[in-house]
């Protein structure tokens, strides 16, 4: 195999994530803004102007990757956009033998952070611009998320005010919770992509999208019922309020088993795909395009 080459590498990882950018796929992610804005951004809007007050435009994106519904509905869409990741064709195998399976594996796992950050940034833009008309911008979680429950008690259980539970504003800082949340997300979504690429690499690929399924129908499933097993899958680790209780400052689950969960799992990943790529064999690849 061919030595490193960073230059190989950023090419490689740039190649595909134009090739992605311009797929007509995209136009999933227009979907899932609209799906946030409804689901999320309104519901929230709507408390406010029932308050009088304005939110934080921060709180919808906090509250985005904090629902177990819509933190379904983002990974199934991911994983959608990513389907035929790793692509694999004709130029593809040409390319992949010219400059090395090594610095082509590692173009693609560079290719795969670059498509999980424009993901999330297109859901950060729908959930802040959908907010920023009649919100503010600050450090603080707004009266709409902390009071709206103590002042209108016969909606306790509204569904814009159950988007920020207790356990999150009571928990952490605003700051705090819009990073960790979003590394989390991040770090689930890339979970998912390198599992992908794990057994594309091992020449197993519709084994890894049905895989990706289950992990991410299954995590759900065990969220919603609020089960200790669902702790086995990636889903509630990217949860933030799921590891803190309402008021008590102990954690269900302390944030840092979460980063070890996902590093531990990300690592077993690229160490199989290592171990894989050393039997990744171009002529099966190519029978299987031309199939």
């Amino acid at each position: 195999m061919s030595k490193f080459n960073c230059m190989h590498m950023l090419a490689c990882a740039w190649t595909g994530f134009l090739k992605w950018l311009m797929d007509a796929r995209m136009i999933i992610i227009l979907c899932i803004c609209i799906f946030v804005y409804s689901f999320v951004v309104d519901p929230i809007m709507a408390n406010a102007k029932l308050m009088n007050e304005s939110i934080n435009v921060l709180e919808p994106f906090i509250a985005t990757l904090n629902s177990g519904m819509v933190l379904l509905i983002i990974p199934l869409g991911f994983l959608t956009l990513i389907s035929d990741y790793p692509k694999i064709d004709d130029s593809s195998i040409f390319y992949i033998f010219r400059i090395g399976k090594k610095n082509w594996l590692f173009g693609q796992i560079l290719q795969l952070l670059l498509m999980v950050v424009t993901y999330l940034l297109a859901i950060f833009t729908a959930s802040v611009a959908g907010a920023c008309m009649s919100g503010y911008i600050g450090k603080e979680w707004s009266r709409v998320t902390t009071n709206f429950v103590a002042e209108f008690p016969e909606q306790s259980g509204n569904f814009g005010a159950l988007l920020l539970p207790e356990n999150l504003y009571n928990q952490m800082t605003l700051p705090v919770a819009l990073i960790e949340s979003t590394l989390f997300v991040i770090m689930y979504l890339f979970f998912l992509g390198m599992h992908l690429l794990a057994f594309s690499v091992a020449e197993k690929k519709a084994a890894g999208l049905i895989t990706c399924g289950l992990i991410i129908a299954l995590g759900s499933a065990f969220c919603s019922i609020n089960t200790k097993l669902m702790w086995i899958f990636p889903m509630p680790h990217a949860i933030v309020w799921l590891h803190y209780t309402k008021f008590l400052r102990e954690p269900v689950v302390p944030i840092v088993y979460s980063v070890i969960y996902f590093t531990l799992g990300i690592v077993a990943e690229l160490v199989f795909c290592i171990v894989s790529l050393k039997r990744f064999d171009y002529n099966t690849i190519a029978l299987e395009v031309h199939s």
